[in-house]
């Protein structure tokens, strides 16, 4: 403090932090200057400055009854509210961070027990518990007491490591980006070797850098419109067939989740909404076609949210009963336009007329089909939604798949509809708010990696393979 008080006859200072962390053996200028800010919080008054460890030491206790009123506060807010409740504390972030994170992992887990069993939030443990792994100035102690109560946190704590490294240096990480953007647009292995100017193996080990990609783009989204389309798609994986389940956005056509399986019953689809409302909450309506293990699933979690059919899923399963059914052409022709006109018509009573009307006249498997799937479900059809948004999704993941030969593993799927999932956010931002897509430049990350004699060598290689 003394040095820094030390003023040239201009009324400059005559030492910097610099200089005087230096002096000091400081490894950052930063660390000199947080000793000078105290000072001034202080009022520059010395005794207090030198007084100040004790009072902050007597600030713990009040810490630690804050954040265990209120644990799911992110540490800036802990930090505003603290200052303005207990104005008497003079204190940077920092500090607070330290005394944060000397927290008893155990009264931690004790209060989000008691929050959970009371429902007064969901039970969103792992990412309250990676703040403050994630914090540089959390001791090794505490982390180990976390990791030994939580195991699995160990895993999930080195891979936001990774994470935090890759997108602190944005610049050598750009080519990972690069690769999976290209693959979603169905660049091939054996094209993207070329292009790069490596191997097809080193493509391969780049395709699988970011690996916490998924997370990442969950982390991110910030805005849903709360009204969600969803759907599965069947896939075959190293010869069985597997299921990928979808949620996507049916206002705007955005992916906001997607798990692959290997089943569809009710308790598969239970575990998937449960995802889904860990990660957003509670949407406004679903939409969905008329599966009754999906049903079962989405009752046991949002029993109270409204349901919507997809009323193009119910029109074509009714035209191919009646043209299974009805042979006379012109007959056939009255029935399809009755069953148009269930779900064009403008009025709520003249599109049930409608139904009670084809019921009457067609014949009996028709019948029973809208009498079981249509009027029974006329409370879920009545506002005429439709699952496009899950379907064109759908249609993308087609597409990105018929490109390659052969999918071998769950892992590269899983990789693959993360990378398409990477370029619909590249494309549409608005569910995204200052996220790592915004300091994705594309175009400068293609001119440092694509050099233009790989370019020139991939032309060269089609135009030989196309004439041989």
């Amino acid at each position: 403090m003394l040095l820094r008080l030390f003023k040239k006859e201009n009324g400059k200072n005559l030492v910097s932090f610099r200089e005087i962390s230096a002096l000091f053996g400081l490894k950052k200028r930063q660390n000199s200057n947080n000793y000078y800010r105290e000072f001034v919080e202080c009022d520059e008054d010395l005794l207090l400055f030198l007084k100040r460890k004790k009072r902050l030491e007597e600030s713990l206790p009040l810490i630690e009854k804050q954040i265990l009123k209120m644990p799911l506060l992110s540490i800036a807010e802990q930090y505003k509210l603290f200052l303005g409740s207990h104005p008497e504390f003079k204190m940077t972030l920092s500090s607070f961070q330290k005394y944060y994170s000397q927290i008893d992992a155990v009264k931690l887990k004790k209060r989000f027990d008691e929050l959970i069993t009371r429902k007064e939030c969901r039970p969103d443990k792992e990412r309250f518990l990676q703040e403050i792994l994630q914090e540089p100035e959390t001791s090794n102690q505490t982390r180990k007491q976390i990791i030994s109560i939580f195991p699995e946190m160990a895993e999930t704590s080195e891979e936001v490591r990774k994470e935090l490294s890759f997108l602190r240096d944005m610049k050598s990480s750009g080519k990972y980006f690069l690769i999976m953007f290209l693959t979603a647009c169905n660049c091939s292995f054996d094209v993207l070797s070329l292009l790069f100017g490596v191997s097809k193996a080193t493509i391969h080990n780049w395709f699988y850098q970011l690996s916490f990609l998924k997370r990442l783009l969950l982390d991110s989204i910030k805005w849903w419109s709360g009204i969600i389309s969803v759907d599965e798609k069947w896939i075959k994986i190293n010869g069985k067939w597997h299921f990928l389940l979808s949620i996507v956005d049916n206002v705007t056509g955005f992916p906001l989740y997607f798990a692959l399986v290997s089943d569809l019953k009710a308790d598969t689809w239970k575990i998937f909404f449960q995802r889904f409302y860990k990660l957003y909450g509670k949407p406004k309506l679903i939409i969905s076609d008329g599966s009754k293990s999906l049903a079962a699933g989405r009752k046991a979690v949002f029993p109270f949210v409204q349901h919507q059919l997809c009323k193009f899923h119910k029109l074509k399963n009714l035209n191919k009963y009646i043209y299974l059914s009805v042979y006379n052409g012109k007959r056939r022709s009255k029935m399809l336009k009755l069953a148009r006109n269930i779900f064009r018509n403008t009025t709520y009573y003249g599109r049930k007329r409608t139904a009670q009307k084809l019921m009457e006249i067609a014949p009996n498997q028709v019948s029973v089909y809208v009498k079981n799937h249509i009027l029974a479900d006329w409370k879920n059809l009545t506002k005429g939604y439709t699952s496009n948004a899950s379907e064109r999704w759908n249609r993308k993941i087609e597409k990105v798949i018929s490109g390659r030969y052969g999918l071998k593993s769950e892992k590269f799927v899983e990789q693959l509809i993360t990378s398409l999932w990477l370029k619909e956010a590249i494309r549409d931002k608005r569910h995204l708010e200052k996220s790592f897509v915004d300091e994705l430049n594309l175009k400068s990350i293609y001119q440092e990696n694509l050099k233009m004699c790989n370019i020139i060598d991939f032309v060269k290689h089609n135009l030989l393979r196309k004439v041989a």
